[in-house]
């Protein structure tokens, strides 16, 4: 069982708020599609929870009525709310085990790169309290390292572990669930009628400096440099390992999604 989820794990993202909505990638139409295809017509209300900044809030923009998206943190979702502009998006307050939304409202709830950041039993049951009959739970992320070559994915897991061990020896870490549990916990939950995993991905044409902003970005290393300044190093010694990355080379980023009807 997983510890309390505490505010820590929100609280973090106030010091990478600005780089993750700028290097962050899209997600891709293909997760728009599955879920559609179980769904069986067009979204009413979609609720897209742990929103972050609104990249995975607004691919629903043109396809749902009314879009919803659900962010704890103060300055991810005021960067949300600035980038998204008028329309049939809005973005609230609230946590993934307390929307404040009412019971059998959306059609669909989706959770992208968060889960793991959540209480999964309660959360879970938030969920399944404010989809409608019949409605879709998504929970998906992309797999680290994209795609881009097996001597630069071997040096960014390198990188990755360091900042991690750094980050996590704080005395109060903040609480991350193991992402290959997702598929199992919502059967154990017992509620929904069907569930099972799915994959995708997205190609993208990627300029260099970009791709080294989101590794390094990705890395963990902006929180372990909050910790211990000496990551640098580790940050430029990397680096050097991008000297070979071609501007514009495409960039495969891999989704795994677990799906589940109310």
């Amino acid at each position: 069982m997983e510890k309390a989820v505490h505010k820590r794990n929100f609280e973090q993202w106030s010091i990478v708020s600005k780089s993750y909505h700028n290097v962050r990638p899209t997600p891709p139409h293909a997760v728009i599609k599955i879920i559609l295809s179980w769904l069986g017509k067009s979204p009413d209300v979609v609720v897209d929870v742990g929103c972050g900044t609104g990249l995975s809030t607004t691919i629903w923009q043109n396809i749902a009525a009314s879009i919803i998206g659900i962010e704890p943190n103060d300055e991810m979702r005021a960067i949300a709310e600035k980038s998204t502009g008028q329309g049939s998006v809005v973005f609230k307050g609230g946590v993934s085990n307390n929307t404040s939304l009412p019971a059998d409202y959306t059609d669909i709830v989706t959770v992208s790169q968060a889960f793991h950041w959540m209480d999964i039993d309660s959360s879970l049951a938030e969920f399944y309290r404010i989809l409608k009959p019949g409605g879709i739970l998504a929970i998906y992320d992309f797999a680290l390292p994209p795609v881009v070559g097996w001597e630069l994915e071997k040096a960014f897991l390198e990188l990755r572990a360091k900042s991690t061990e750094v980050w996590y020896s704080q005395a109060t870490p903040p609480v991350h669930n193991d992402k290959n549990s997702y598929a199992d916990r919502i059967k154990s939950f017992g509620k929904f009628k069907f569930s099972r995993e799915a994959v995708c991905h997205s190609a993208e044409q990627w300029p260099a400096q970009k791709m080294m902003d989101f590794l390094v970005h990705i890395s963990n290393a902006e929180f372990a440099a909050k910790i211990d300044d000496g990551i640098k190093k580790d940050v430029d010694g990397f680096l050097e390992h991008m000297a070979g990355f071609n501007d514009n080379a495409e960039v495969i980023f891999p989704y795994k999604m677990v799906i589940a009807v109310k």
